[in-house]
């Protein structure tokens, strides 16, 4: 960063952390970790530098603000571990997940660091750094104390209470090597053997948690990218003269992995019975939404440079792929794409939920517009997001409505993925407003947007609880970013916190329907990030200038129906499966 403003006042680690959700919440919730960062011979919080908007040029006002801060310098890092060697998993980058582990209501953030794909396993240094938040501007590091000593070379981090204990479990997915952490609601984790044994050595990219087989606990679909050896020396390519990183397809395709939670800590392998494990493509992003509303999710995969796929569920643990009769495995050209990241919204807000996909250089990025039972069609061509993205290596998408005024915004981090003659390296990042007339540019949102990045996962959540989403971006050899909403007079808005009873506890894709007086809006309770990530539990419903949602209606993953009305606007509602009454609280005020 060119600036930064003097280091903010050392983090004061607060001793009273209150019952979260009322009296069904575990008092379990007090972190106990925090005697120990009390005793902990008077270390201080990392300094948390700031950028100053007078150091960059002055920019116009605009409804779409948003002020960057680093929560750390070297810690948070993404180290691809570049040596010359030109490894394919240096061109990945690593995610962000967003989880309250601690539940004293402060998000916090899991950052994933790579390091040396070639000899990662020696080097016994842990690539992941956990941050606690406990203001928007004060982030410290605290992985030793969480007791999470991971030393693969990371990639993805998946969110969700995998034990239904009402503490956020993680996944960490990589090159080789992949780990799931149980929270034991001290603070600390605990690794899932169970899980590591499943998933063996393969390189693993992005995850998703959902309840596919409708038993009340969340299973996960992860992606895997290719089948590249550690060895030396890797293949040679080039382009003019000079050498880059090979196409993924000088090695060979793999196969997803599919498994079930049995419910009792273990997990079973579906990949081959459900179907899926038959197709190898180079995976990459994935979601799990239910699309045709039928109460099943779906599965949705953005592979890289081959064919997307779209699993439907025929049978429990038996799916059909059917992205090429659904218009989703090519583009509207009917050429493949090399798609890294994916995006589910009803974005031309016609009922029905589209899919986004970020693509490669030269390609641009796709959207599939939903016409209805499964069948979509990608017009993007010659549009905004064509001419906004044909130049740039697109990887997290993120669908928001950042301004709170009804219509979904648009955020796609970009940077290339190797050093190609003719194209930029670091790239900036994308953010399009919606409105009545569709996707529209944004063109001075802040200083950091003015810039280039190397950006790779990205993360949509609210960390200074104002009701605004904030986002977290990873980049490749430069700090992560935290991007603070500082939206200029932001509509009326609701925040939406779904906790499972009979259904998961962490909810996975249950469907909100909304109706203020300008409309109604669907949307998805889904914290999966569209690569390598994952969103806060939070969904941040815009009302512009509606002052409260008239009718709120919500399927949970099992079938059944809650609905509650007259819901006054700008509050933080926590809606628990089955119970007539909601829990409410106010938004932080702004500093």
């Amino acid at each position: 960063m060119k600036s930064r403003l003097l280091l903010i006042a050392g983090l004061v680690v607060s001793m009273a952390v209150g019952g979260l959700l009322g009296e069904w919440q575990d008092r379990r919730s007090t972190w106990q970790a925090d005697r120990e960062l009390i005793a902990d011979l008077g270390i201080r919080p990392e300094p948390l530098a700031t950028e100053s908007k007078e150091s960059f040029p002055e920019f116009a006002k605009n409804d779409l603000q948003f002020v960057g801060i680093t929560p750390s310098e070297t810690a948070c890092v993404y180290d691809n571990g570049p040596e010359g060697r030109f490894h394919l998993a240096e061109t990945l980058g690593g995610g962000v997940g967003a989880i309250d582990f601690d539940r004293d209501s402060w998000p916090d953030i899991v950052l994933i660091d790579g390091g040396d794909p070639i000899n990662w396993p020696t080097n016994r240094t842990s690539r992941v750094t956990v941050l606690r938040c406990r203001a928007p501007d004060q982030f410290r590091p605290v992985t030793a104390h969480t007791r999470i000593d991971w030393t693969g070379y990371g990639h993805g981090c998946a969110v969700a209470d995998v034990n239904n204990d009402g503490f956020d479990d993680i996944l960490l997915t990589g090159y080789q090597q992949s780990r799931l952490y149980l929270n034991a609601g001290d603070g600390t984790f605990q690794e899932a053997e169970d899980l590591r044994d499943l998933v063996g050595d393969k390189w693993c990219a992005s995850a998703a948690w959902s309840d596919l087989d409708l038993d009340g606990d969340l299973d996960v679909y992860i992606t895997c990218y290719a089948d590249s050896p550690r060895t030396l020396p890797t293949p040679f390519c080039e382009v003019k003269g000079v050498r880059i990183h090979c196409n993924p397809h000088s090695y060979g395709p793999v196969s997803d992995l599919l498994l079930e939670n049995l419910g009792d800590g273990t997990f079973a392998d579906r990949s081959e019975s459900s179907g899926i494990a038959q197709y190898r493509e180079y995976g990459l992003g994935v979601l799990t939404p239910d699309l045709d509303g039928d109460g099943v999710p779906e599965i949705f995969v953005a592979n890289d440079g081959d064919r997307n796929l779209l699993f439907r569920q025929t049978a429990p643990w038996t799916y059909e792929e059917i992205a090429l009769a659904s218009g989703v495995a090519f583009n509207g050209q009917g050429e493949s794409m090399g798609s890294m990241g994916a995006a589910c919204a009803d974005f031309d807000r016609n009922g029905q939920f589209d899919l986004f996909t970020t693509n490669f250089s030269r390609e641009s990025n796709a959207l599939f517009r939903q016409v209805g039972n499964l069948v979509f069609t990608d017009d993007s061509q010659g549009t905004l997001i064509d001419r906004s993205s044909r130049a740039l290596v697109g990887w997290s998408a993120i669908a928001f409505d950042a301004n709170c005024d009804r219509f979904l915004d648009l955020f796609v981090a970009n940077g290339h993925v190797t050093e190609m003659p003719g194209e930029e390296l670091r790239q900036r990042a994308i953010l399009l407003r919606g409105s009545e007339q569709g996707l529209t540019e944004v063109s001075r949102a802040g200083p950091w947007f003015e810039y280039s990045w190397n950006a790779r996962g990205a993360s949509r959540v609210d960390l200074d609880r104002d009701g605004l989403d904030d986002l977290v971006v990873s980049l490749i050899d430069s700090p992560a970013i935290v991007l603070l909403n500082r939206s200029v007079s932001p509509g009326h808005r609701v925040q939406l916190r779904l906790v499972g009873t009979t259904a998961s506890r962490s909810v996975e894709d249950a469907l909100i329907e909304v109706t203020s007086a300008s409309g109604p809006q669907i949307h998805l309770s889904s914290r999966a990030g569209g690569y390598l990530s994952t969103h806060g539990d939070v969904l941040t419903i815009g009302l512009g200038a509606d002052t409260k949602i008239e009718s709120l209606r919500i399927r949970w993953p099992r079938g059944d129906w809650q609905e509650f009305r007259d819901i006054p606007a700008d509050r933080l509602i926590t809606v628990i499966e089955g119970r007539d009454t909601i829990l409410e609280s106010d938004f932080e005020p702004r500093r």
